[in-house]
């Protein structure tokens, strides 16, 4: 039994750990970055989704902080206003139960 499938199977919901098929595993933490993140987060408050459920979650933002254009900063302040009202940790924002 290789590592893999140790952690796996310690982690597994639903399925068999067989190759090639689908499994659902047990997610303990996340980890968002800026690039990714605003896409993520607009996707998660599409679905309604208000509540981080792992038990920690990061959004890490450390990409284009020097730039001409609004867009990136932008995508900053939504993803620290997402992790203020979902509790995911930013470096900037303490949550707010």
């Amino acid at each position: 039994m290789n590592l893999a499938y140790k952690i796996l199977s310690t982690k597994l919901k639903s399925g068999e750990l067989v190759a090639g098929q689908q499994i659902g595993i047990q997610i303990d933490q996340t980890l968002t970055q800026d690039s990714t993140g605003t896409m993520a987060y607009l996707q998660l408050e599409a679905m309604g989704i208000e509540h981080v459920a792992v038990e920690k979650a990061v959004a890490y933002i450390d990409h284009n902080m020097l730039q001409t254009g609004f867009e990136n900063m932008d995508d900053h302040e939504f993803i620290r206003s997402v992790a203020k009202i979902t509790c995911v940790a930013d470096y900037t924002v303490s949550c707010e139960q």
